[in-house]
């Protein structure tokens, strides 16, 4: 336990040196997240799906920035696997006795501020800008933590992916391609999973809409469900990668 409170703490001021070395790559983020924004607000207005009151344009700033969180949240692990792969420090984290996948959910964890911080700065100057109308509630706050666990558990998935074969950019752009319209645009299709079921209640609790008690629970469910199998999936590709002599090749 000594050991990953240090790594966490290691990782955080790991992140907040990259941030004060290059402030210039975290602004330059936030412009090009907004003037990607600023185009799909202007195709969303052609098509006629915004309205005057505000409400439309919240739900369409949240379902962006979501998408996005979910995206940076599934590659985390993918991320980091693969950098300590080519680090060749990927045996050594083994040999420490602390157990593989909890060493990469505690680097993910570490970094969720950076994400956080940019989301939260670009929400509200989107807000602004647009003067978009939104409600507040302490309710936000389960509902993005479940929202955020799920994406956790679909970044383990893409974690094992990595330990077992390296390189998988190509499946990692389909699950992008896949996840990024599933939380933005709420697909039916897709309405009961998690990451689209979370999306669907913070844009609600921003409208101000009470929750179906049976959305909760669902919501709940999935979530664990999702983060579990991600758990399962990772610990079962690092022991097949273990046994087949995996962990230091690239």
């Amino acid at each position: 336990m000594l050991r990953l409170r240090q790594l966490f703490y290691a990782e955080l001021m790991r992140s907040w040196l990259e941030l004060v070395r290059y402030p210039a790559q975290f602004v330059l983020g936030l412009l090009l997240m907004g003037l990607i924004f600023y185009l799909m607000f202007g195709f969303a207005k052609l098509a006629g799906a915004l309205d005057s009151s505000g409400l439309q344009t919240t739900k369409l700033i949240a379902g962006y920035l979501l998408g996005i969180f979910a995206l940076a949240t599934i590659g985390g692990p993918a991320y980091q696997v693969g950098r300590e792969v080519k680090s060749g420090s990927l045996e050594n984290m083994v040999l420490s006795g602390q157990g593989l996948t909890a060493f990469f959910v505690v680097q993910v964890l570490a970094r969720f501020w950076y994400s956080l911080l940019q989301l939260g700065l670009l929400f509200v100057a989107l807000v602004f800008v647009y003067k978009s109308a939104f409600t507040l509630s302490w309710l936000l706050l389960p509902a993005f933590f479940l929202f955020s666990i799920a994406a956790l558990g679909l970044g383990l998935m893409a974690g094992a992916m990595v330990l077992l074969y390296k390189e998988v950019s190509n499946l990692f752009t389909l699950v992008q391609l896949l996840v990024f319209p599933a939380v933005m645009a709420e697909l039916p299709q897709l309405q009961w999973f998690p990451l689209t079921l979370g999306a669907s209640i913070i844009r609600k609790l921003l409208s101000g809409v009470a929750i179906n008690p049976v959305d909760w629970a669902m919501l709940g469910l999935g979530a664990v469900t999702l983060y579990s199998l991600g758990v399962y999936l990772f610990q079962t590709a690092y022991l097949v990668a273990r046994k087949k002599g995996l962990l230091g090749h690239e």
